[in-house]
C-alpha cells in the first residue's frame, strides 16, 4: 500500500495502487467539497454534489422530526398514528442512508472504512426494523454516525494550493 495526501485536507492515507495525475481524497467529504467551486468573495454555485448533500440533511431532519411528532403521539395514546409516523422515520432513516450510499458511489471517493460503516448502518436498521414498530432511536444514532463519518472532511481545514 501506498501512501498519498489528501488533495483537499492534506491527510495521510494509503492506497492500494497510485495513478499519476489522479487526485486522491481522504473522504467522501473532502472529494464533494474539492469539486463545490467557492469564488474570491466566498460565494459558490450550486451544483449536483452540493443538492445530495442538502438532501442527505433535509431527509435526516426529517428522520428526527417524524420520530419526535411520534413520540408525541404516543405520550397522547394515539397509537394508531404514531406506528404510522415511527414507520415514517424507519423509511426516512433508509432514504437518508441510500443518499449517502449514492454520494459516496457519485464522488468515487469510497473506501474499505467506508463500506464497511455503511455495512455496520445497514445492520443497525436490519435490527431496528426487526420490532414493530421500527426503533428511531437506533436508525438515528446510525445515520448521525455515518452522516459525521462521511462528511469528516468537512472538518478539517483545506490547504493551500
Amino acid at each position: 500500500m501506498t501512501r498519498v495526501t489528501c488533495h483537499y485536507c492534506g491527510l495521510p492515507f494509503k492506497v492500494r495502487r497510485v495513478e499519476l495525475e489522479r487526485k486522491y481524497f481522504c473522504c467522501t467529504g473532502c472529494a464533494m467539497a474539492s469539486r463545490v467551486p467557492v469564488d474570491e468573495k466566498g460565494q459558490f454555485p450550486v451544483n449536483s454534489h452540493l443538492i445530495t448533500a442538502l438532501v442527505a440533511g433535509f431527509l435526516f431532519f426529517n428522520q428526527l422530526l417524524l420520530w419526535l411528532v411520534a413520540e408525541l403521539l404516543v405520550r397522547e395514546s394515539r397509537m394508531a398514528l404514531a406506528v404510522r409516523f415511527f414507520w415514517l422515520a424507519g423509511g426516512a432513516a433508509l432514504a437518508t442512508w441510500l443518499t449517502l450510499a449514492v454520494l459516496q458511489w457519485k464522488e468515487r471517493a469510497a473506501r474499505l472504512p467506508d463500506f464497511v460503516f455503511m455495512a455496520f448502518g445497514m445492520v443497525v436498521f436490519g435490527l431496528a426494523l426487526r420490532r414493530c414498530p421500527p426503533m428511531p432511536l437506533e436508525m438515528a444514532v446510525a445515520n448521525l454516525v455515518l452522516i459525521i463519518w462521511v462528511f469528516r472532511g468537512f472538518l478539517r481545514k483545506r490547504i493551500a494550493g
